[in-house]
C-alpha cells in the first residue's frame, strides 16, 4: 500500500471511531454558526423619552373652559416641568369625548400624544356605546390628578328653586330639563338617571359638550337646572350665577358647607364621585409610563399648582399609574350594574 493510501485510511478509521462514539454516548455534535462565530443576543434598544426638539400633543376631550379642559390646562405646565417636554393642550370635541379617545387610541406609542378626560365619563362612553373603537382597560394609564369632585345639582340664581325640595316638587307638575356637561355617556348623564330613576325627579337629560355650555344654559333659562361637579358649581356660586341645591356625596365638602348632601335629605345611595386623568395609547413603553406617572405625582405637589386648586376650589386625589388602572377596573363593575338605565337616556 502506498503512503498516501495508509494516511486515508488511518483518517477513515478516526474518523469513524468518532461517530460510533458519540452513537455510543446518544450525544450530537452542537451545531456551530455559519460563520464559526459565537452568536450573541441583541438586547432591546433603550427607551429615549423625551427627545429633545419633539413636543406632546394634549388631547383634550370636551371643549375650552369646561371641567375637563381647566384641569388638563392647569396641571400641564407642571407636568411638563417635571418630565422635561412641553405639552401643547388640544380641544377635539365631538360625540362626549368619545372621538378624542379613538383618535388617542390609535396614535403611535411613542409618548408624543396623550389624552386628558374625565372617569368615569370616557367608561360610561364605551360600555354605552359598544361601537366605540376603544376600550378604556386597554389604555395605558399614566395617572390621574382630579378626583373625588361630587356631582351637584345648580339652578339660575333667579331660579324659583330654593330648595331641592322645591325642585322634586316642581317635577310632579311637569316634565323638566335637566342639563349636564360631557354629552351622552358622561357622568352628567349618569347623574341624571340616579335623580330619575332612584329619586323620582321627573327629568329629561340635555347633553351639552362642555360644563360651560351647561351652565350657560342654566344661567340663560334654556333649562330648569344643571349637573355639575364642585369645582365647577362652586365658582359659579361664587360669582353669584347660579345656586348649588345639593350634592351626591358621602358628606358635606368644605368648598360649599352649607349645601346638604342628597343622602341627608334621605336618598340612599347616589354617591357619584368625579375625576380627571390622563392616559396614552396601547403599547406605549413601560418607562414612558412611569415618567408620566411621576412627573404628574411630583406636579400635584408642586406649590404652585397646589395653590391654584385652592383657589379654584379643585379637589386634587392623585393616582399614579397602577392606582388609576384598578380604579378603571372598579368602575368597570358599578357601571355595569346601572348600565341599563343609561340606555333608557340614548
Amino acid at each position: 500500500m502506498s503512503r498516501s493510501r495508509k494516511i486515508v485510511a488511518v483518517v477513515l478509521v478516526l474518523l469513524l471511531g468518532i461517530g460510533f462514539s458519540l452513537a455510543a454516548t446518544g450525544q450530537k455534535e452542537a451545531p456551530q454558526p455559519a460563520s464559526g462565530k459565537t452568536e450573541t443576543k441583541v438586547e432591546a434598544p433603550k427607551v429615549v423619552f423625551p427627545e429633545k426638539g419633539k413636543t406632546v400633543r394634549l388631547i383634550i376631550t370636551h371643549g375650552v373652559g369646561g371641567s375637563v379642559d381647566l384641569p388638563a390646562r392647569a396641571i400641564a405646565p407642571y407636568i411638563e416641568k417635571y418630565l422635561g417636554v412641553t405639552l401643547v393642550p388640544e380641544n377635539m370635541e365631538g360625540a362626549g369625548g368619545r372621538r378624542a379617545m379613538e383618535f388617542a387610541f390609535a396614535a403611535p406609542p411613542d409618548g408624543y400624544t396623550i389624552v386628558a378626560s374625565a372617569f368615569p365619563s370616557r367608561l360610561i362612553g364605551e360600555l354605552l356605546y359598544p361601537e366605540s373603537k376603544y376600550k378604556m382597560k386597554d389604555f395605558v394609564h399614566l395617572g390621574s390628578w382630579l378626583g373625588g369632585d361630587y356631582r351637584t345639582v345648580i339652578v339660575a340664581k333667579n331660579a324659583p328653586y330654593q330648595t331641592f325640595a322645591d325642585l322634586m316638587n316642581a317635577g310632579k307638575a311637569k316634565r323638566l330639563k335637566a342639563s349636564g356637561g360631557g354629552g351622552l355617556g358622561s357622568t352628567s348623564q349618569l347623574q341624571t338617571v340616579f335623580l330619575r330613576e332612584k329619586m323620582g325627579l321627573n327629568a329629561d337629560f340635555i347633553p351639552y359638550e362642555s360644563s360651560a355650555e351647561m351652565v350657560s344654559a342654566v344661567i340663560g333659562g334654556h333649562v330648569d337646572f344643571g349637573l355639575s361637579q364642585i369645582s365647577s358649581s362652586a365658582r359659579y356660586a361664587e360669582q353669584g350665577d347660579v345656586r348649588i341645591l345639593a350634592i351626591h356625596a358621602p358628606k358635606r365638602h368644605p368648598a360649599i358647607p352649607d349645601v346638604p348632601t342628597l343622602e341627608e335629605l334621605g336618598y340612599k345611595g347616589v354617591v357619584i364621585p368625579y375625576g380627571v386623568g390622563a392616559w396614552a395609547p396601547p403599547g406605549t413603553p413601560k418607562e414612558i409610563q412611569q415618567q408620566y406617572g411621576e412627573a404628574i405625582l411630583k406636579a400635584c405637589q408642586d406649590p404652585e399648582f397646589l395653590a391654584w386648586a385652592k383657589k379654584t376650589t379643585t379637589l386634587l386625589e392623585p393616582q399614579g399609574p397602577q392606582e388609576f388602572l384598578q380604579t378603571t377596573m372598579a368602575d368597570y363593575k358599578n357601571i355595569s350594574a346601572v348600565l341599563d338605565l343609561l340606555k333608557t337616556e340614548k
